[in-house]
């Protein structure tokens, strides 16, 4: 199994990493600082999960889903990491083309669930 982690703060890749690697030990992660890099990859390698910070420079997390489900048509589960998680940016966060969404700070068990829905629980 593979993810696509598009985060521009180091910090937080490092954090989600771990985190990810506490569930699923031999994941494949691919980490990159913003949307056009993120895209860039996408056009030429498969990913079971993209988890995308919002607000980044270059190219915005928005943006990045919005190439994902119209240009590039993949059919990859998208899901938002963003600080920006109030009851208004939950809908606009869906709406835009993501497929759901965690909050930062990110709680570990919402993460499990996350992963388990959308990866299942075997690794």
């Amino acid at each position: 199994m593979k993810i696509l982690i598009v985060e521009d703060e180091p910090f937080n890749v490092m954090v989600l990493e771990e985190m990810i690697k506490n569930f699923y030990p031999d994941i494949d992660i691919t980490s990159v600082e913003n949307g056009k890099l993120g895209y860039e990859i996408l056009k030429n390698d498969s990913f079971d999960l993209v988890l995308s910070d919002v607000s980044m420079p270059v190219m915005d997390g928005y943006e990045l889903v919005k190439k994902i489900k119209g240009e590039l048509a993949l059919n990859v589960t998208t899901i938002a990491v963003t600080a920006f998680a109030i009851q208004g940016d939950k809908e606009k966060l869906l709406l835009s083309g993501f497929d759901n969404y965690l909050s930062k700070p990110i709680d570990i068990s919402e993460l499990e669930n996350m992963l388990n829905k959308y990866l299942g629980n075997n690794s």
